[in-house]
């Protein structure tokens, strides 16, 4: 049969060869020009394009058309079958409470190794079920959003459960009932009240220690913390001396020890001074004559340590000659106010 290829460059040729003597009967050409001309320039035109266009057939040899329809067709890949799993119940970490696990549960079968007699769907959904019951018990009820994550990527895997057949599963949900739920939340906000108040209760005993066991531990402890207290004010001594019943009063009654009668306190200007002073004798004098009057009928221990914790606090503000007045009880009550000496 010929080619298309031949036919196409013969027909060129052809038409070059009739364009020739067209062009020469027109124009009236001598004979000797256009014949050879136009015998010459068509075959020329046919080889050239022979030589140039590729061999087309119009139809395939008869052993290509027997070898087309013998050609074996590759068969489509198996599509893996799929169950859905809603809603099971697996054990936590916590044995009281459990998570419930969603997931859809695929299996393939190779169709070139034999099919088995089993059930492969109740194998698949075994598989998935026992791989899910060993990866859960490690976490907690709290933990099921990152189980979620962990449990989704280790089923994702495809494992064999027979020869040529293969399980994995995806869409993995692990959830809690709404009952559970609600009680993780309530235990989880009664574990922060609790915390927080026992902050709130050891921040009280420390409060309590403090005044107990350093404030109130005795009168003389009581005085000089206040005295500390009212230092910055200008009538800091006026303010100590007027409140020292109060501070003996409450330092008994925080040791559970005889409290003296209720009386009001005395004011500063009741004070036993030495007769003759008047508005401005000096401070050191009265606040000596209130710890006198404070431990009178008490050991003698008392007044010095009262003394001395009064000086020592005189002392640390830089009231030195105060301070060193008042550590000496004799010469601060001897001493006499320039006014009244002789």
């Amino acid at each position: 049969m010929i080619a298309t290829s031949n036919r196409i460059a013969f027909g060129a040729g052809a038409v070059v060869s009739a364009f020739i003597v067209v062009l020469a009967l027109v124009l009236h050409w001598a004979t000797w020009v256009w014949v050879p001309l136009a015998v010459v320039l068509g075959p020329v035109t046919a080889i050239v394009l022979r030589s140039v266009l590729p061999d087309h057939d119009d139809e395939p040899e008869p052993h290509q058309q027997r070898h087309a329809q013998t050609a074996p067709q590759t068969p489509p890949p198996p599509a893996p079958r799929r169950e859905t799993v809603s809603r099971l119940p697996l054990p936590s970490k916590d044995r009281d409470y459990r998570f419930l696990f969603s997931a859809t549960v695929s299996w393939l079968h190779d169709p070139q190794v034999p099919a088995m007699t089993a059930d492969l769907a109740a194998l698949a959904k075994q598989n998935v079920i026992a791989r899910a019951i060993e990866r859960a018990r490690q976490y907690g009820p709290g933990e099921h959003a990152v189980a979620t994550v962990d449990l989704g990527a280790v089923l994702s895997e495809r494992t064999t459960v027979a020869n040529g057949h293969y399980v994995w599963a995806t869409d993995v949900a692990l959830t809690l009932s709404e009952a559970d739920a609600r009680r993780l939340e309530r235990i989880a906000e009664l574990r922060k009240q609790r915390a927080l108040w026992e902050l709130e209760r050891a921040h009280e005993l420390g409060v309590r220690d403090y005044l107990g066991k350093e404030v109130l531990r005795d009168p003389g402890s009581a005085v000089t913390w206040w005295f500390a207290r009212n230092l910055d004010k200008p009538d800091a001594i006026t303010t100590t001396v007027r409140d020292i019943d109060n501070l003996r009063r409450l330092t008994s009654a925080a040791h559970a020890t005889a409290i003296p009668s209720l009386e009001p306190p005395e004011p500063l200007t009741v004070l036993e001074v030495p007769q003759g002073l008047g508005d401005h004798d000096d401070p050191v004098l009265r606040l000596s004559t209130a710890v006198e009057q404070l431990a009178e009928g008490r050991e003698p221990a008392l007044r010095a340590t009262l003394h001395r914790r009064l000086a020592d606090l005189l002392r640390a503000h830089g009231l030195t000659m105060a301070a060193d007045a008042l550590s000496r009880p004799d010469d601060v009550d001897g001493l006499t106010p320039p006014s009244l000496s002789p």
